[in-house]
């Protein structure tokens, strides 16, 4: 091969071998340190001047939609770019906001205007805080917030087909416990609500074997469908189910039913 020939292929060769340099990676906005530059325009922008917060507490309550709001970016955005994009679901970022503000401050110890953001806008989160809200509520007397907080309870809550008697949420769970005042409900109460023992003669008309079964077995289940034989409520999951057990007087309020569901006079 000629000498030429032979260094070009030499060199070649040699650039091949050379390991390649890593792309330089390009640095993008850190939306924490664009934070705290910000934040005080984006709580004005906000509204939330109310709550009252300390500077640090206002700064931990935006964080995470904050820099979710600036996004992976190379070029600082404009302070009202990052507030378009917080308004942009602005029911949703307050139930956010409301529910990050429960986990920093005890209900306790929440001022008039910081209990009330937390009742106006928590949404799931009611699941868990609703008891500790509705204590804190009645403690300052607050029937407005009260009224509130059970109409999210039965937007957002575990909703029951039995209300408390007590604090009139719909909250009580199987157990007959209302789960936002823990007060223990009479059975005489629950059976009243659901209609008791008309309920069941309505059923019979619907559903002669399973009136039979009730009758038999001596209880039954309640549900939001209704009225629930036991051999079918093992096939029923994730619903609040009531186990109703007939007493004497249910019973002689029902014995002149038969099984085709139409009344019959006792012998």
């Amino acid at each position: 091969m000629p000498r030429g020939k032979k260094k070009e292929a030499e060199d070649s060769e040699e650039q091949k071998q050379k390991p390649k340099k890593p792309a330089k990676k390009e640095k993008l906005v850190d939306p924490y340190e664009l934070l705290e530059e910000y934040w005080r325009d984006v709580i004005s922008g906000l509204g939330l001047e109310s709550l009252g917060l300390t500077d640090e507490e206002y700064k931990e309550l935006i964080r995470e939609p904050f820099a979710a709001a600036v996004g992976e970016v190379k070029t600082k955005p404009k302070v009202s770019t990052v507030l378009n994009r917080l308004n942009a679901n602005r029911e949703a970022l307050f139930s956010v906001l409301a529910t990050k503000l429960a986990t920093m401050k005890d209900v306790e110890e929440m001022s008039d205007s910081q209990l009330e953001f937390v009742v106006y806008y928590i949404r799931e989160a009611v699941r868990g805080l609703g008891p500790k809200l509705y204590e804190e509520c009645k403690k300052r007397n607050r029937g407005d917030l009260i009224d509130l907080l059970r109409v999210k309870w039965s937007e957002f809550g575990i909703k029951s087909p039995i209300t408390c008697p007590r604090c009139g949420f719909q909250a009580v769970m199987p157990d007959y416990v209302c789960y936002i005042c823990k007060y223990q409900v009479p059975e005489r109460e629950v059976k009243k609500q659901i209609g008791m023992p008309e309920v069941l003669k309505d059923y019979a008309q619907l559903d002669p074997e399973g009136f039979k079964e009730i009758m038999a077995s001596g209880y039954f289940y309640y549900t939001w469908s209704g009225v629930i034989p036991p051999s079918r409520a093992r096939q029923l999951t994730g619903e609040l189910m009531f186990e109703i057990t007939l007493s004497k007087a249910d019973r002689e309020a029902l014995k002149g039913l038969n099984t085709s569901g139409r009344g019959q006079s006792p012998p």
